[in-house]
C-alpha cells in the first residue's frame, strides 16, 4: 500500500492473511509510507517482483500519471486505488472503490438510481456518486446531492 499516513492501515494483516488462505506461498502486501510528489520515483523503482501496489491518499490522483493504461472508472473519477504491473513493465490503473460502492449499497437495500445524500467530497464520496452515473463531486439534485462538509 502507497500513500501517506498508512501507519494506521489494517490492509497489511488482510491481506496477508487472504494470501496464505489462497496458498499464495512468497506473496506478502506492505506499505510504503509516499506523499505525491515522491510516488513517479517510487514506482519507477519498482522492479518485476511486484505484482502491483494498493494506492491511497494522497496518491490517487496522481496514479493515473504513472499508467500506460487507465480504465474507464478510474478515468471518469479523476483517481486509482489499484496499480497492476503488466508483463512489460508498465503500469494499469483502476479504481475498485465504485465497485465496492455499488456492492455496499445493494446490500444495505438501496435499488439502482435511488436519491442519496454524499457528505464529503473524497474517495468514498466519489465512489458513490460514480455507482450512479456522477463521476467525480459535482450536484445533481435529481440523482445524488453531494454536500461538502468543512470542519464542523
Amino acid at each position: 500500500m502507497v500513500g501517506k499516513p498508512i501507519s494506521h492501515s489494517l490492509s497489511p494483516v488482510i491481506h496477508n492473511a487472504g494470501y496464505a488462505a489462497a496458498g499464495l506461498a512468497g506473496w506478502s502486501y506492505t506499505t510504503i509510507e509516499c506523499a505525491e510528489a515522491e510516488l513517479a520515483a517510487m514506482v519507477a523503482g519498482l522492479g518485476p517482483e511486484w505484482a502491483g501496489l494498493s494506492v491511497t491518499m494522497p496518491c490517487k490522483s496522481a496514479t493515473l500519471a504513472l499508467a500506460a493504461e487507465v480504465s474507464p472508472v478510474a478515468a471518469a473519477m479523476g483517481a486509482a486505488n489499484t496499480l497492476v504491473h503488466r508483463p512489460d513493465g508498465s503500469w494499469y490503473a483502476d479504481n475498485t472503490d465504485a465497485a465496492g460502492m455499488i456492492e455496499l449499497l445493494g446490500a444495505a437495500g438501496l435499488p439502482p438510481g435511488a436519491r442519496f445524500t454524499v457528505l464529503g467530497a473524497g474517495g468514498t464520496a466519489r465512489a458513490a456518486l460514480a455507482e450512479h452515473g456522477e463521476a467525480g463531486p459535482r450536484r445533481d439534485p435529481g440523482r445524488a446531492e453531494l454536500l461538502d462538509h468543512a470542519g464542523g
